[in-house]
């Protein structure tokens, strides 16, 4: 039997090692044939075992689940090993998958990204800024340049406020192509700049009062031109010598035109040493990130005007100070040939044909004289004759335009000090100045209202002497605005503590009827209606109604006993004192006439006494309270009404200052 089992291992390890997987049947065969021990339970294993990897290979879910945490951990490994060949091997697979997913949904693939990019972008201007304004520098210029080409007003409205970083940055990488785009743009700002300062500097020159200044004004009227250029033109006369068209970069003359009847300039030798300057300013002078450029170069009388802009300037040679027309001609012939011919002037080498034609008639226009005056100046003969004729018509009228304003001032002054009176603001007064004297004319009520305008007149102008002509009319009130009034301060009247009134107008008089509290009340009240202008007299019958507290509190016969559920009647006093703080109380005890008459009496004060105490508890001062005992009944209460009503205390207010003693 052991011989048998060594030869049926043997076949089993050839047949599993030299079969196919799919002879497995053969050797479960094979060993169901030798009944070897054991092997019954084996083969039941390797079935089952069989069954589990066949359902595995047959369920992909299952595997992939069971083969994920192998797989991510064998490209871990193979990452960590050899990343650039990772890298090499699956980007062409990524952007395989970019361009299919652009060309198939562009929209999703767009808002997929465009999250992303800002971030993107603000990093990578953090990390190479440099990088990126290298690389979108140019487009913009291009962008902005062919945008000004198009609307040049409105560009130059939005670029203020919105592009200067980005301009910035252009300038710093694009220096001449920028200045090119921009130049037509900002050369009327300059211009207008120009302008307004040449207008101060006349101002200033304006003020000064001599015969030249009278004479040059008159010029500059008659010639349509500043006195400032006046002055600039009188010194030295203007001429311009050559102009220059120069490239910036190389130096070379582009086109140029000069005046045949002066010295003929070498002008390659002129550009030379213009191009050489600027170098030798912008390298050596100017500080590092900082843009300037050379405006002028004088020498003598004459001087060198310079227009840069983009890969060109504008040379010219003026003996003289020059116009600021002319100085605007410049700009503009400047920002023409920019427009026109940047292309030209940007590629030239050297060649003259390379250039148009057209382009050199705009260096010519600089020489035409008409460009630069806008008229010719007067003989003489006529500037002197019209000067004189306007000598006499000037000066009398600028004498007489001088004190007519003097006089109207001083008028003025009189007229607001008069309505500035509330005395005299509601009468209608006139005040004319004339010569040395100061009149007056109106009408005032009295003899006392015309003596205090006249001060007040006098005061204000007392140089003058015054002419009072004020009369003094009883003039009749207007009786609708005098009843208005009336009742105006009737109602005024009325918001006082115990005033209760009503008034009645006619015939300049006023009658007043109602009551009071207080008999002052009735005095002030007729001497606030008596200074109502139109109100001559007033006919009071006003009545005193004297303030009353009609609180009682009663006692049982024979005793002084206060009850104690007249608490909230106390309480109410004590309330009445603090409303009326410069009230005093009198406490007024009374009794029946039933007893003793000394007996009452003194019933009747321990009666007040018992009331006062109970104040003085609820925080009343005793020094406003006063007690008094009566040994009859109150005078309101009749012998047949019942005694109750006469064994009582009751409280008069009084004002009248009570000794504390």
């Amino acid at each position: 039997d052991l011989n048998e089992a060594d030869s049926a291992m043997e076949r089993l390890q050839n047949l599993m090692f030299g079969s196919k997987m799919s002879d497995i049947e053969q050797v479960k065969n094979l060993l169901a044939e030798n009944d070897l021990p054991g092997v019954r339970h084996l083969m039941a294993t390797i079935d089952d075992k069989l069954g589990k990897l066949e359902h595995q290979i047959y369920e992909p879910q299952e595997l992939i689940e069971l083969m994920l945490p192998w797989i991510a951990e064998i490209l871990s490994r193979k990452i960590a090993d050899s990343r650039e060949e990772v890298v090499k091997a699956i980007g062409p697979i990524i952007d395989e998958v970019i361009r299919a997913k652009t060309v198939e949904n562009k929209s999703a693939m767009s808002a997929a990204i465009a999250e992303l990019l800002p971030d993107a972008l603000a990093q990578q201007i953090v990390n190479s800024p440099a990088d990126i304004a290298k690389a979108i520098a140019p487009e913009i210029g291009l962008a902005i340049k062919e945008q000004i080409r198009l609307d040049q007003e409105s560009i130059a409205q939005a670029l203020a406020p919105e592009m200067g970083k980005a301009i910035t940055a252009q300038i710093k990488l694009e220096r001449d192509s920028m200045v090119d785009a921009l130049y037509p743009v900002i050369g009327s700002t300059i211009s207008r700049y120009m302008a307004e300062a040449i207008k101060t500097i006349n101002e200033k020159v304006s003020n000064a009062i001599s015969v030249e200044g009278f004479k040059r004004k008159i010029s500059s009227k008659v010639q349509g031109v500043s006195e400032a250029e006046l002055i600039l033109q009188e010194s030295v006369p203007f001429t311009v010598q050559a102009a220059f068209l120069i490239h910036k970069a190389s130096g070379l003359i582009i086109s140029e035109f000069q005046n045949s009847e002066s010295y003929q300039l070498e002008s390659e030798m002129v550009a030379g040493m213009l191009t050489a300057i600027r170098s030798f300013v912008n390298e050596c002078i100017v500080q590092p990130g900082e843009s300037s450029e050379l405006n002028q170069i004088e020498y003598g009388d004459s001087k060198i005007l310079l227009e840069v802009a983009g890969y060109c300037y504008m040379a010219v040679v003026i003996k003289g100070e020059p116009p600021n027309l002319f100085i605007q001609k410049i700009r503009q012939t400047v920002s023409n040939l920019i427009l026109n011919y940047a292309e030209e002037i940007h590629a030239f080498n050297g060649d003259p044909g390379t250039i148009p034609e057209s382009l050199h008639p705009w260096i010519k226009t600089l020489f035409d004289p008409l460009q630069t005056e806008k008229s010719t100046k007067p003989p003489l003969a006529l500037a002197a004759i019209s000067l004189a004729a306007l000598s006499l018509i000037l000066v009398p009228w600028g004498i007489y335009q001088y004190r007519s304003s003097v006089e109207r001032r001083l008028e003025a002054n009189a007229v607001a000090a008069l309505a500035s009176t509330p005395q005299l603001a509601v009468y209608r007064l006139d005040v004319a100045v004339d010569g040395k004297t100061l009149k007056l004319t109106g009408k005032l009520p009295n003899q006392e209202l015309r003596a205090q305008a006249a001060k007040i007149a006098a005061s204000t102008a007392p140089k003058l002497q015054l002419d009072n002509r004020i009369l003094a009319v009883d003039v009749p009130p207007d009786p609708v605005l005098t009843a208005a009034e009336v009742q105006r301060i009737t109602a005024v009247l009325n918001q006082r503590e115990g005033v209760s009134i009503f008034t009645r107008y006619g015939d300049r008089k006023v009658t007043v009827e109602g009551t009071v509290r207080d008999g002052a009340d009735a005095q002030k009240i007729a001497q606030s209606l008596k200074q109502i202008p139109g109100v001559q007299s007033v006919i009071s019958t006003i009545k005193l109604d004297p303030l009353k507290i009609t609180t009682r509190i009663y006692f049982q016969q024979g005793t002084a006993t206060l009850d104690s559920t007249y608490g909230e009647m106390i309480a109410s006093v004590k309330n009445f004192m603090d409303q009326y703080p410069q009230k005093q109380i009198k406490i007024i005890g009374h009794s029946d006439q039933t007893g003793e008459l000394a007996t009452n009496q003194q019933l009747s004060l321990r009666r007040a006494a018992a009331v006062r105490d109970a104040l003085v508890r609820q925080g009343a001062d005793p020094k406003r309270l006063q007690t008094v005992g009566i040994p009859h009944p109150p005078a309101d209460v009749e012998p047949n009404q019942p005694r109750l009503l006469s064994r009582c205390v009751v409280f008069e207010p009084i004002t009248k200052t009570i000794n504390s003693k």
